[in-house]
C-alpha cells in the first residue's frame, strides 16, 4: 500500500509540474490547442464529402461517423497527454544514458518511463472530441441507456489501455535499435485511420485496426455500444485480453532492460 501511495505521488507531482509547463509556455499551449481543433475539423471533412452522394456506408449514416470522428478525437487527446510525449524520451533514457538517474528513484523506472513526461493542454481538443460524440448521436437519433454508456466507456479503457501498450513496447525498441522516431511516425499515421469506422476498411485492414493497432476497440465500438450494438461480453473478453498485454508488457520491458548499457559503464 505504501509503494502505490509513493506512485500515486510522483503521478500527481509530476501532472502538477505539467500543468506549470503549460502555464509557463502558453504560445506553445495555445498552438497545441488550435492544433486538436483543426484536427477535428480535417478528419471530418471526407465523410462530410462522402455523405454528399449517399445516406449510409456500410451501415453507418453519417451521424455515427461524426461520433466516431469524435471518439477518436478523445483518444487521441489523452494519448497525445499522457502516452506520447513519454514514449518520445525513451530514445534520450537510453542512448543520453539518462536511464541512470531514472533506476536509482524510489518508483518502479517502468512508471517512471511511463508517466513521468505529460502535455496537459492535449487534452482540450478531447473537449472537441466529446461535443462532436454528443453532436454526432443527436444526428443518428441514438438514445443510448445508462447500461449502452457503461458498456462505451468500457470499451473505450479497454482500446485506449490497449493502443497504449502497444505503443510503450513499441518504445522499447530503443533498447535494440538507434531511434525510434520512426516507429512513433509511423504508428500516428496508423492511428489516424480511427477517425473512421473500421467498417469502411478491407477486411485486413480491420484485423489490424481491432487486433495490432487497435484504436477501432477504442473509436469505432464505443459508438456502436452507444447505438446499442454491442455485445458485453466480447469487452469483458477485452478486458482479459489487455490484462494480458500489461502482463506482456513488464515481461518486455525486463528483458529490455538487460541490454542496457550504463552512461557510467
Amino acid at each position: 500500500m505504501r509503494t502505490l501511495r509513493r506512485h500515486a505521488r510522483f503521478t500527481a507531482a509530476a501532472f502538477v509540474q505539467a500543468l506549470g509547463r503549460d502555464a509557463q509556455f502558453r504560445a506553445q499551449a495555445w498552438t497545441t490547442i488550435v492544433v486538436g481543433l483543426i484536427e477535428v475539423a480535417v478528419g471530418l471533412v471526407p465523410a462530410l464529402l462522402v455523405f454528399q452522394h449517399t445516406d449510409e456506408v456500410n451501415g453507418w449514416d453519417v451521424g455515427l461517423v461524426i461520433a466516431v470522428t469524435g471518439m477518436a478525437q478523445v483518444a487521441m487527446a489523452l494519448l497525445g497527454a499522457f502516452v506520447v510525449p513519454n514514449q518520445a524520451k525513451m530514445t534520450d533514457y537510453v542512448r543520453r544514458g539518462e536511464l541512470d538517474g531514472v533506476l536509482i528513484r524510489p518508483v518502479s523506472t517502468q512508471w517512471y518511463a511511463a508517466v513521468r513526461w505529460m502535455q496537459p493542454s492535449e487534452l482540450w481538443s478531447g473537449l472537441a472530441g466529446l461535443l462532436l460524440v454528443a453532436v454526432g448521436l443527436a444526428e443518428a437519433g441514438a438514445r443510448p441507456s445508462a447500461a449502452d454508456v457503461a458498456l462505451a466507456a468500457l470499451w473505450f479503457a479497454v482500446g485506449l489501455v490497449a493502443v497504449a501498450l502497444v505503443w510503450t513496447n513499441l518504445g522499447y525498441l530503443a533498447f535494440w535499435l538507434e531511434s525510434v522516431d520512426s516507429v512513433t511516425d509511423l504508428m500516428a499515421t496508423l492511428l489516424s485511420a480511427g477517425r473512421y469506422p473500421v467498417a469502411f476498411f478491407p477486411a485486413a485492414v480491420r484485423t489490424i485496426l481491432l487486433v495490432v493497432i487497435p484504436i477501432g476497440l477504442a473509436t469505432t465500438l464505443p459508438v456502436t455500444a452507444l447505438d446499442g450494438g454491442s455485445d458485453p461480453r466480447f469487452a469483458v473478453a477485452g478486458v482479459g485480453c489487455v490484462l494480458a498485454g500489461a502482463l506482456l508488457t513488464r515481461w518486455h520491458f525486463v528483458v529490455a532492460l538487460r541490454r542496457y548499457a550504463s552512461a557510467s559503464s
